[in-house]
């Protein structure tokens, strides 16, 4: 039952996906073609992936200590994790935020989720008609929203929107917002199912309760955030990797053995566990499809497979299968649909390809050599040999050397590197106004990435880190020498490869360059995915090695188990002290964003905006900051068509409102303040709304959130 419930969210998370890309695209996503089509695919691939139970380690970490018997997840071990995962949903979902008007990437998400429910596909149309035709400096671009064509093309990819838009046929809006609260909630289940594949049952409600209560993990979860249902699939697609290379201890090599050709049971078992590996490959290939650094999340899958594939493991074939049509889900959705956000993100897209490339024909260099009958042999004879003997004994050691020292080269970066390589000139802009924000020194360059691993330490604290580099080095020693001396007769070194591989190239990906604003806690969105999982899963499986380790020198059961409770304790009270903001002087105080909302009263000012515009109307936005974040509120929420003129002459505003007075509608005129529309009619304030905004910090976690106005002018304006 445990291994089924962590899996499940991923399983229905691909049943919405696959079919709404095509839907999508042939411009028929609508709610009765998706439910006929996810409902019977949900049920087939719950099918196949759970009718062979998960696999469990008997311990955690390898230790030479005597054997003991086999035994059941304990009852409290499932019950324990789904608590945690049904409280922080129920948690988010109390805190939600409304990120309706924009402001940064929650709102476009919900607004091309908001448009597709109801219009079933994308782009978002200009609709020039109704406008009378092209004018001089009217357009349609806001942030996040660029023009192409005759349609407006928003930023990012469409996975997430597919699963908004099911939450704004359920509800609308209100529906919209708590299902990220919900998929977030998911998440904590599935880490919580990949850390009992991987480390044993009994360790998977810490590693929940270690995720939940870091901050990043709360501030993506109340929010219109991508990184939850990227974390739903990543995990699930793990856990079913984890259970088909793990199949109860027994060997699963490509060459069917005689008992299995003879027994029909066996022979269903190997189909079972060659569609779980489909599967997980699937999971992992989708979130590129939902997120586009997945791209880089799921590069070490190559290496991985090309191991699988030496190795003539049945999982290789189905795997790959699974990885490549995800993948070509997410390659066709940026060509199809987010072009201008691939050309945008094009100067990290093309080193990345690069990488790619290099992978893909190293991989496939060394699976010929490999599979090829006498090759390695020749390659390997003679003194090459004997290097390889020595490379066994050293290599997996001068490995956990590097893996401790690139942890420790991003502790002292600080020192020796004063500026990381930001050149974008908005992200540098947006910098220096934070830095007067803060009162800190204007320079206008960025300065913040090379304190990457300090804001790790801010949300999961020194011991989380220290314990987290400890127990991924020595998972790469054993890894490693597991690999050279290519035995791993129970399974553990297979099942933690391509987990271990991501979590090291994350962490080194993401720490080296963010790539993101580094205001906290915007920044901090870029370690939810697989930076802070990855290094929980190696602080516990440390926590777990000291253990194991007590109990060979002579430590009691309870003497090991208490070490084991203070490793927990020490993870979880430096997360809880960030998230709740404790503060000892001069009295306790709790003061964190644990319980700070964030756009309250967005959906009702929108509403009344949408009330103050009225039917028939086509909208004229006359400056950039009220277009960037009303215009696309205005066409999605209002269904009412909006343009921009930035800075406008008024023979201008006088020629459009003319043209749209000639397609027989009503010109609505939209400004940030009264004086810019008193030349065309009698102004009136539609929107005045005070509410919070996320903090902005440069040099420290936040423990309060922003103030901001929101301020909307209005007028029915006629041709003069």
């Amino acid at each position: 039952m445990f291994g089924a419930i962590t899996v499940v969210p991923a399983l229905l998370a691909m049943a919405w996906l696959l079919p709404g890309l095509p839907l999508v695209l042939a411009s028929r996503f609508t709610a009765l073609p998706m439910v006929f089509m996810s409902a019977p695919l949900a049920l087939a691939l719950c099918y196949l992936a759970l009718r062979r139970p998960a696999s469990f380690p008997r311990r955690g970490p390898r230790v030479p200590v005597p054997q003991v018997p086999r035994v059941p997840v304990p009852w409290w071990t499932v019950a324990a994790t789904v608590a945690v995962a049904a409280a922080f949903a129920a948690w988010q979902v109390w805190m939600r935020t409304q990120e309706i008007i924009y402001l940064r990437d929650p709102a476009t998400y919900l607004q091309v989720g908001y448009w597709i429910a109801h219009h079933g596909s994308l782009p978002v149309p200009q609709d020039l008609a109704a406008y009378g035709g092209s004018h001089p400096g009217l357009s349609f671009a806001s942030l996040n929203y660029y023009p192409r064509g005759t349609g407006i093309v928003p930023q990012f990819m469409t996975g997430f929107p597919v699963a908004l838009a099911g939450a704004v046929w359920a509800g609308g809006v209100p529906a919209a917002l708590v299902i990220t609260p919900v998929i977030g909630g998911c998440a904590i289940l599935a880490f919580g199912g990949l850390a009992g594949r991987l480390l044993g049952a009994r360790w998977a409600p810490a590693a929940a309760v270690l995720l939940a209560l870091s901050l990043p993990e709360i501030y993506t979860s109340r929010s219109t955030f991508s990184e939850p249902l990227t974390q739903v699939l990543l995990f699930g697609g793990l856990s079913l990797l984890a259970d088909s290379l793990r199949p109860g201890g027994v060997s699963d090599r490509a060459a069917p053995r005689p008992e299995a050709q003879a027994n029909p049971a066996r022979r269903l078992t190997g189909e079972l566990v060659d569609w779980v590996a489909g599967l997980a490959g699937l999971a992992l290939g989708l979130t590129i499809f939902v997120r586009l650094d997945g791209l880089s999340d799921i590069l070490p899958v190559i290496p991985f497979l090309g191991v699988l594939l030496a190795a003539r493991r049945r999982q290789a074939v189905p795997f790959g299968i699974g990885l490549v049509l995800g993948v070509a889900y997410g390659v066709l959705d940026g060509y199809q649909l987010s072009r201008p956000y691939l050309d945008l993100e094009a100067p990290s897209l093309h080193p990345l390809a690069l990488i790619t490339a290099a992978a893909v024909l190293l991989t496939v260099a060394a699976v010929v050599v490999t599979i090829t009958p006498g090759l390695l042999s020749w390659l390997t004879r003679g003194r090459v040999l004997r290097l390889a003997s020595m490379m066994r004994r050293w290599l997996p050691w001068v490995a956990a050397v590097v893996v401790a020292g690139v942890f420790a080269g991003f502790a002292v970066r600080p020192l020796v590197q004063t500026v990381a390589g930001e050149t974008d000139p908005t992200s540098i802009a947006y910098v220096a106004e934070l830095q007067k924000l803060a009162h800190l020194p204007v320079d206008g360059r960025q300065q913040y990435y090379q304190d990457s691993l300090y804001w790790v330490i801010w949300y999961v604290g020194l011991p989380t880190l220290l314990l987290g580099a400890l127990g991924l080095a020595f998972l790469t020693r054993d890894g490693l020498r597991a690999l050279l001396n290519w035995r791993d007769p129970e399974g553990t070194a297979r099942v933690w490869a391509l987990p271990l591989m991501m979590a090291l190239w994350v962490i080194v990906t993401v720490l080296w360059r963010p790539a993101v604003s580094p205001d906290q806690p915007w920044a901090s969105r870029r370690l939810v995915p697989f930076v802070l999982p990855g290094l929980i899963l190696g602080a516990l499986w440390a926590s777990g090695w000291l253990k194991a380790r007590g109990a060979q020198l002579g430590a009691g059961r309870v003497t090991a188990a208490g070490a084991a409770v203070c490793c927990v304790a020490a993870l979880t009270l430096p997360t809880a002290w960030t998230t709740f903001g404790i503060g000892l002087t001069p009295r306790p105080t709790a003061h964190g964003m644990a319980f700070k909302r964030i756009g309250a009263g967005e959906l009702t000012a929108v509403r009344k905006l949408c009330a103050a515009i009225g039917p028939n109307a086509s909208v004229v936005i006359l400056d950039q900051l009220t277009a960037d974040r009303f215009a696309q509120v205005t066409r999605g929420i209002c269904d009412t068509p909006a343009a921009v003129l930035d800075n406008p002459a008024p023979s201008e505003v006088n020629a459009v409102v003319t043209g749209i007075r000639s397609a027989g509608r009503q010109a609505i005129l939209l400004g940030q303040s009264e004086s810019e529309l008193t030349q065309y009619g009698t102004p009136s304030e539609a929107v005045n709304l005070l509410t919070t905004q996320e903090a902005h910090l440069l040099n420290g976690p936040p423990t309060r959130t922003w103030g901001i106005r929101y301020t909307v002018w209005l007028t029915t304006a006629t041709a003069s």
